[in-house]
């Protein structure tokens, strides 16, 4: 079974029904594949199972990143994407086998043009104010007023170490994204659109079309939460995550 083994933790297993019993001689085991929102890195998902590469270096194309990481992790996946990860998740579909697909907090159409002067005026403040300033920006929008200060903090921490350069990279892969919606709408994968209550980036409307339009798709939404219902609600992420991944 594929592992993440940053920092040694493996606290919450994304378990597979490929890997158990007889399925494991019937069938080559499903590999999950986690990929990290902006602006963290894959410690984000320390202490899930699966493997987590680092999104950042590859490019400005979040298609280049899809493609890389096709050639990396060969075989079949299972893809959960948070937000930036959920962009480069579902751009997976046109390069790999996806089996089964988890969007959190990610929409598959590309940046309207009135959210692309706002994606300038983000890579704008990481050049000119750093990354502590890009944070005390997001904030806000990523954690509701009342979350886990345990969490925040962790998220901060990982947030800060990140390089200007890098993440301003990824804003600019992440404005010029290609539109996915055809991808999730012809895909054979299970598909399942997770987003946390207060969510300010995505609607549970909008969670509920998207997942209506995949063949096999289903919605979730994990309540009190906001745009990073991993961070916030650990267990409940796993379970709901370890659930849809079953018979995959």
């Amino acid at each position: 079974r594929a592992r993440f083994c940053a920092r040694g933790l493996a606290r919450a297993p994304f378990r597979q029904a490929g890997d158990r019993g007889r399925a494991r001689s019937r069938r080559r085991a499903v590999k999950v594949l986690l990929l990290h929102a902006f602006p963290f890195d894959e410690r984000m998902w320390e202490g899930y199972e699966g493997v987590a590469p680092r999104l950042y270096g590859r490019g400005e194309s979040i298609d280049g990143w899809a493609q890389q990481l096709a050639a990396e992790h060969d075989g079949p996946l299972a893809v959960v994407g948070a937000s930036m990860g959920g962009y480069c998740a579902q751009r997976l579909l046109a390069h790999a086998d996806v089996r089964a697909l988890v969007l959190v907090g990610a929409r598959a159409e590309p940046d309207p043009p009135e959210r692309l002067p706002g994606r300038d005026e983000t890579i704008a403040l990481l050049w000119e104010e750093g990354v502590e300033a890009l944070w005390g920006r997001q904030r806000p929008a990523l954690f509701p007023e009342d979350a886990d200060e345990g969490a925040v903090a962790r998220a901060r921490e990982i947030a800060l170490e990140q390089s200007a350069e890098e993440l301003a990279t990824a804003v600019a892969a992440m404005r010029d994204r290609p539109d996915s919606t055809g991808l999730v709408r012809e895909t054979e994968a299970k598909v399942l659109v997770a987003r946390g209550e207060h969510d300010p980036f995505l609607s549970g409307d909008e969670a509920e079309a998207l997942a209506a339009s995949a063949r096999n798709g289903r919605s979730h939404t994990f309540s009190g939460s906001g745009h990073l219902p991993s961070f916030e609600r650990p267990e409940e992420f796993r379970l709901v995550v370890e659930e849809f991944l079953a018979g995959v």
